[in-house]
């Protein structure tokens, strides 16, 4: 076997600012918000610790990381409004009183 790569493990707290924001924003969309654990590159930030989040990017795929991998972009434009949402609710532009 050989190392091909090497991600800190954390974690953000699901009740952290950051989830929060993100997960109103899925509701804001008309979705129903998932929370679930993964490896990704958001794990970099976690370990230095900074909060972290991925979110989906909207449309459908699956075999990732293989030969096989695909991507139907329809519903794409789902996760750049969300990933909008989440900059603007984060840096407190979200209207929020």
């Amino acid at each position: 076997m050989r190392l091909i790569g090497d991600r800190p493990s954390g974690e953000t707290s699901p009740q952290s600012r950051l989830v929060r924001v993100a997960e109103e924003a899925t509701r804001a969309l008309g979705h129903t918000p998932h929370l679930d654990c993964s490896s990704t590159d958001s794990n970099i930030a976690i370990s230095l610790g900074i909060p972290a989040i991925t979110i989906g990017a909207g449309g459908a795929s699956g075999n990732s990381h293989t030969l096989d991998e695909w991507y139907d972009p329809r519903g794409r434009d789902i996760g750049l409004k969300r990933a909008l949402l989440v900059m603007l609710g984060v840096a407190g532009l979200s209207g929020e009183k």
